[in-house]
């Protein structure tokens, strides 16, 4: 039963996505963007009804997939076929995407910093790299990253123009949450 909590669409994206996905499109200027740990494809499919291609890499593709069969003959079909799927370990394989080669990146509920020195390698100039760390739920806190980490990490090669913080764990513990919207330099 729902108790005034609004009911999530089938392809409902982040809200981090939806605030920002003009931006990025925009941005990637005919390029592709990239949607690391894509899941379900819920992020990748904005992306694509606002005209991008979208390469969704994830280690299992399943989810998508499903989700493709589910509504290839719906008002998504065309949004649809804006999607590469492209099945990587992000961890073990090696990274597939040359220089200057991505419009765009977008990183939800999945944190992987060894991935940045990519990030930074395959992003065009002025393109976005949107990022959100996983929730403080549970014992997460214990994979997210140290206050400030991300910030400086990422502003050697990016102009973060949104970067939000918020503080999790135990009394004593650094850890925080992360939504960051940055732009590769020129």
């Amino acid at each position: 039963m729902n108790r005034g909590r609004p009911t999530r669409t089938l392809f409902e994206p982040s809200s981090l996505v939806r605030r920002f996905a003009s931006r990025i499109a925009d941005a990637a200027a005919g390029k592709p963007v990239i949607d690391v740990a894509c899941g379900s494809g819920r992020n990748a499919i904005l992306l694509s009804q606002l005209g991008c291609t979208v390469i969704c890499v994830d280690k299992d593709l399943s989810p998508l997939q499903t989700q493709q069969r589910r509504v290839c003959r719906t008002s998504f079909r065309g949004a649809l076929a804006r999607l590469t799927l492209h099945q990587m370990d992000l961890v073990k394989d090696p990274w597939p995407f040359g220089v200057c080669t991505l419009g765009g990146i977008i990183c939800i509920h999945f944190l992987l910093p060894t991935l940045f020195p990519f990030f930074e390698n395959s992003l065009s100039p002025g393109g976005y790299l949107l990022l959100g760390t996983v929730p403080a739920c549970g014992g997460n806190y214990l994979q997210l990253p140290k206050e400030g980490e991300l910030r400086t990490t990422l502003s050697k090669a990016f102009n973060l123009e949104f970067y939000k913080e918020g503080k999790v764990g135990p009394r004593g513990y650094d850890a925080v949450t992360v939504q960051l919207l940055a732009k590769r330099r020129e």
